[in-house]
């Protein structure tokens, strides 16, 4: 046998461990050490992507299996085994062993675990792969929960930013719940957010479907270069076309705006640092378009303010932009 051999068959083992182990109740620290097994050889997400399929398999065959292996008396004497030569003398056994680990299968379904949470701090960025392969990106102040179950997948938006590049699955469909919003993918790259009551959805590629969490209003397809918006507790929401570039640009050091209000603006910079930035007087009726780079949170409100006709003052933790012929 040679080497390529041994590490594959290695490999395609330590998969079938990692299965059965995170098919129970698997500490927050099983799944780290997962992620890490993950990336540490070429070969291993593949092995582990032909023993999760064998795993699934064995799930379907075994309510039906199990059945039939009921049905059978091995203490009847047309049942029981009588090894009769070498060759039928194996393929029993085998087949008793088969047996075993379908009705072990049947008798002991998947379990589902804890959901693993991921959060980010103010100003802070992090990328994730999870263990279908998907990629996920946060945003500062951000969170989320993901739970990775044989036949679903499940993230929760509970607060701030991410983008997703979802490996598709047609026997687990990738799902997040973010408000009163359901999103389904279909194989997709897009980006969602969280702030102030209102959801925003944008798609790069693919289809994302976008239901309410609690029914009430009918499914919308999102395709690649349009963006949702949605007030949480409204009835409808906004679809509009939008270069969808621009909504992935924060994953890459900068934020772009066409023609956005301030106050849409200064929601974002919250997320970039511990100070809370407020919009006060005439500045609220201002419009911007424009890139800033981001950066530490106070540069990015100086760099605006010499954009606009604003002013800031700074006091307990609080930056307020003025208009320029406020009175302070």
């Amino acid at each position: 046998m040679t080497k390529t051999e041994l590490m594959s068959g290695s490999a395609r083992m330590s998969a079938a461990d990692w299965v059965a182990r995170l098919s129970g109740e698997p500490a927050e620290g099983d799944w780290l050490s997962f992620e890490i097994w993950l990336q540490s050889a070429p070969g291993h997400r593949a092995a582990y992507d032909k023993a999760m399929a064998l795993w699934l398999d064995l799930d379907r065959q075994a309510a039906p299996l199990a059945a039939a292996i009921s049905d059978l008396s091995l203490d009847g004497p047309s049942r029981r085994l009588r090894p009769r030569g070498p060759t039928l003398y194996w393929g029993g056994a085998m087949g008793l062993v088969a047996a075993v680990a379908v009705t072990f299968a049947a008798l002991h379904p998947y379990r589902a675990t804890e959901p693993t949470v991921y959060a980010t701090d103010h100003g802070q960025r992090r990328a994730i792969t999870l263990a279908d392969g998907t990629k996920v990106v946060l945003n500062g102040a951000s969170k989320i929960s993901v739970r990775l179950e044989r036949n679903k997948r499940e993230i929760t938006l509970a607060q701030g930013e991410a983008a997703f590049e979802v490996v598709h699955d047609a026997n687990r469909p990738f799902q997040v719940h973010v408000g009163d919003q359901t999103l389904r993918d279909l194989g997709t790259e897009f980006d969602v957010l969280r702030a102030n009551g209102e959801i925003t959805v944008t798609v790069r590629e693919g289809l994302v479907e976008v239901r309410r969490a609690k029914g009430g209003q009918r499914s919308l397809a999102l395709t690649a270069g349009s963006r949702l918006m949605h007030k949480e507790g409204a009835d409808s929401s906004t679809v509009m076309p939008v270069s969808a570039d621009d909504a992935f640009a924060w994953r890459s050091g900068r934020l772009i705006y066409r023609d956005r209000p301030l106050s849409e603006i200064a929601a974002d910079l919250n997320r970039y640092g511990e100070n809370q930035i407020r919009v006060d007087g005439p500045a609220a009726s201002l419009r911007f378009s424009g890139v800033l780079i981001i950066d530490d949170q106070a540069v990015m409100v100086r760099r605006l303010a010499a954009l606009l006709p604003v002013s800031q003052t700074r006091q307990d933790g609080v930056i307020t932009l003025h208009g320029v012929d406020s009175t302070r």
